[in-house]
């Protein structure tokens, strides 16, 4: 069960600002809100192991009425069903299996559940040993996401959704799903991707486009299949952008970001992927762009090594990239054929006091550059650490302190903002649609406030806007940001 519970709880993301490396300390990732749940991409493989050898939990069992064979191990039971197995818990009317094998049937259908996530199906078969089974007619609910199928397999390592499927996290039920994902067939991999066969994608019920194979990676940034719009700031301007994707197999895939700007101009970029399960390796070439300056990589090529852990038992895993490229500072002409390779050591989270509301993240690393211009090679230590504080449903604060030099003085691309900063943040949902949050940034090395960022997030049934004003008080400019797009897949 466990499985279509953490891919489904993924699955379908914002396309929200993308906090997408665990490491970097640029970008929008300067005013991510910590992460109190985060489950690491790791070795899979030796994960599934180490579940596969752990002691089998028994069955805890409750009902009206039971019988119970203590020497064969099986039961039936009818009334008030309830049947849980660690966090796993089962509700129904009429139950029956076995407590040795972990088999449960309900032939009348119930509910399967773990902490936010409810399964529900017509006909249920489940192991809770082995963690496979069967489900008939099935629908849930996984935070924020409905999905629904005729049928769906749970094996060990993914759950197929079969014979029609469809995924959406639009709640609206007076009118067809702001947009919907329908398939043949949703392989589901946790922590990992959804594989899709024929696919067709729908907007208010009516069909956009199909394609034969549709490939979601959790990390992904979201829906890439409506525009985006908005305003960049005074120095951009309005834009508008599309993004677009295709997958030739389920490792290889291509994409395409168009996006033209009211000053800036057009700013395409392109890139060619593949993705392997310890490693993923991209070829790019286009604009990227850092604090209103923009930068055009040619023939860039980068390879990111997953996360993995030294040793069982040891909560620090390693990660780390290698790219090199050509890259031209659209503002100055300067060029360079640069190469940059970093490698980061991570803690996994560090719950304070035995509590989830109180989490410290830390990474330490090194990044090492070489620029052909100059013939110049530089390298840096990297400390980051954060401290995170639940205070109630609604408010989240948060310090975090982050030292890191510059490896380049001609590219601002990538490279820290100061060298040692301490940053603190506080983020309130006024309701479910409504999310105030500021970030502020301290210059230690000068002593001095760097800049103020204030954000407003308002969801619509299956859309958002999104304001952003920053206060840069280091050059006493202010900076307004508007953005508006479908965050619904």
């Amino acid at each position: 069960m466990n499985k279509l519970l953490l891919t489904t709880a993924l699955a379908l993301t914002l396309t929200v600002p993308a906090y997408a490396a665990q490491y970097t300390n640029t970008g929008f990732d300067r005013y991510a809100v910590p992460k109190f749940d985060r489950v690491l991409q790791v070795d899979r493989n030796a994960k599934r192991d180490e579940q596969e050898s752990q002691q089998v939990v028994p069955l805890q069992l409750t009902g009206d009425k039971g019988e119970y064979d203590s020497a064969s191990g099986d039961f039936y039971l009818s009334g008030k069903v309830i049947i849980t197995h660690g966090v796993e818990k089962v509700t129904t009317e009429l139950a029956y299996g076995n407590v040795k094998t972990g088999d449960v049937w309900l032939e009348q259908g119930g509910t399967l559940e773990e902490p936010g996530t409810k399964l529900e199906g017509k006909w249920v078969h489940y192991n809770f040993n082995k963690k496979i089974g069967e489900i008939k007619e099935v629908s849930g609910t996984s935070a924020k996401e409905w999905y629904s199928a005729p049928k769906a397999n749970i094996y060990a390592d993914r759950t197929v959704l079969e014979e029609g499927g469809v995924l959406s996290r639009c709640p609206a039920k007076e009118h067809p799903p702001c947009l919907s994902v329908q398939a043949n067939r949703f392989e589901i991999y946790p922590d990992e991707k959804i594989i899709a066969h024929d696919v067709k994608v729908f907007v208010r019920g009516k069909q956009i486009y199909s394609r034969k194979l549709w490939v979601k990676n959790m990390e992904g940034e979201g829906t890439r299949i409506l525009p985006r719009f908005g305003y960049a700031g005074d120095n951009n301007g309005a834009y508008v952008k599309l993004d677009a994707d295709w997958h030739f197999t389920e490792k290889t895939s291509a994409s395409v970001g168009l996006i033209q700007y009211e000053k800036a101009g057009f700013k395409p970029n392109f890139s060619l992927k593949q993705d392997e399960r310890n490693f993923s390796v991209v070829l790019s070439d286009g604009w990227q762009e850092d604090n209103n300056d923009w930068y055009k990589k040619e023939t860039n090529l980068r390879l990111d090594y997953k996360p993995h852990y030294f040793m069982k038992g040891v909560p620090i895993n390693y990660t780390g990239y290698f790219e090199v490229g050509k890259w031209t500072n659209d503002e100055t002409g300067k060029d360079s054929r640069r190469r940059e390779a970093a490698l980061y050591l991570n803690h996994d989270p560090i719950f304070l006091f035995n509590s989830p509301n109180t989490v410290l993240n830390l990474t330490i690393g090194k990044k090492w550059a070489h620029e052909s211009t100059s013939d110049d090679s530089s390298s840096t230590m990297l400390y980051y650490a954060t401290l995170g504080q639940k205070l109630g449903e609604k408010l989240t604060t948060w310090v975090g302190y982050y030292q890191e030099d510059q490896t380049s003085s001609l590219f601002n691309l990538g490279q820290p903002d100061m060298e040692k900063e301490v940053r603190n943040g506080l983020s309130y949902a006024f309701d479910e649609r409504n999310t105030f949050t500021i970030v502020n940034r301290y210059d230690v090395g000068k002593g001095h406030q760097y800049e103020t960022n204030y954000r407003w997030l308002h969801k619509f049934c299956c859309w958002a806007l999104e304001l952003e004003y920053q206060q840069k008080q280091y050059e006493d400019k202010d900076h307004l940001k508007i953005y508006y797009y479908f965050y619904n897949i």
